[in-house]
């Protein structure tokens, strides 16, 4: 009897020592593994570049009569003030990747991240560098144009959203100018024969028929994919091009409309505004 227990007990520490051994290998594998697998980072930019179909757009100064571009009904016109913002970019990939640009506000410039104002008259604000992006392969964009109403619900911010910074802020009813352009059409009856097309409107309320929302979440595919490593530094190339609004499914004439300044006026051109993005290729920086 005594010799059976004395074996019982041998053989329960060997399992022991075997159950032991096997979790010490199970915990090293699984660390070896983790590390295997830890994420890389790299940096993927984006290149916003306006168009009036094939032309590069060009500023003209206030009170200029040279018109260097032409609607589809022959009416001529230059710009004088193009910009417009873009927030909340995400990147996905056909194997799964996916990236999400840190979006916040806050009172004052350094909180605010994720909104971008590109406006033609700085070209540093056409260039957006997105940080921490998973290294993998990239095939598809989506961002918002536009403040969603989230962060116009936040009240005041600062950096490129602060209206004293330059930010183009309505009321807190109407909300952000997300799209804006201004120039001259000698077709124009306003006066000078200037034209401004201001695009905002965050939210609709029952009864108001002044409030309607005209945020935009774009998404659009690449032409090849992009590969993001942790040395690389590719961009997408993504064009705007204004005929698509000038000449969309609500074309634009400039005898009988010069001025678009409010959320309902604006409705129709905000659909157009969702066809006339495209990314033009990715190309290495």
């Amino acid at each position: 009897m005594i010799i059976k227990i004395k074996n019982l007990k041998l053989r329960t520490m060997k399992n022991l020592q075997y159950t032991l051994f096997g979790l010490t290998l199970l915990l090293f594998t699984f660390s070896a593994c983790t590390k295997e697998k830890a994420t890389e980072y790299g940096q993927f930019s984006l290149e916003f570049d306006n168009k009036v179909g094939a032309e590069a757009v060009a500023l003209n100064a206030s009170g200029s009569t040279d018109y260097p571009f032409t609607t589809a009904m022959s009416q001529e016109f230059n710009l004088q003030t193009l910009g417009y913002y873009i927030s909340r970019v995400e990147l996905t990939g056909p194997n799964g990747e996916s990236y999400s640009d840190e979006v916040s506000t806050g009172a004052t410039s350094e909180e605010v991240k994720g909104f971008y104002q590109v406006v033609e008259s700085n070209e540093s604000s056409k260039s957006i560098a997105l940080e921490n992006v998973p290294v993998g392969t990239y095939n598809q964009i989506t961002f918002t144009l536009g403040v969603e109403a989230d962060y116009v619900e936040d009240g005041a911010t600062g950096g490129v959203l602060d209206p004293s910074n330059g930010g183009w802020l309505w009321n807190w009813d109407s909300g952000y100018i997300f799209f804006k352009m201004e120039g001259t059409a000698p077709a124009s009856t306003s006066t000078d024969n200037t034209f401004k097309f201001h695009i905002g409107g965050w939210k609709e309320i029952a009864g108001n028929a002044s409030l309607v929302n005209n945020v935009k979440r774009i998404t659009l595919e690449f032409p090849s994919s992009a590969e993001v490593t942790t040395s690389s530094d590719e961009q997408a190339h993504i064009v705007l091009d204004l005929l698509e609004i000038l000449d969309g499914h609500h074309a634009v004439d400039f005898s009988t409309t010069s001025r678009v300044m409010s959320p309902v006026a604006g409705a129709d051109y905000a659909h157009s505004l969702e066809e006339a993005f495209m990314v033009h290729g990715i190309h290495t920086k």
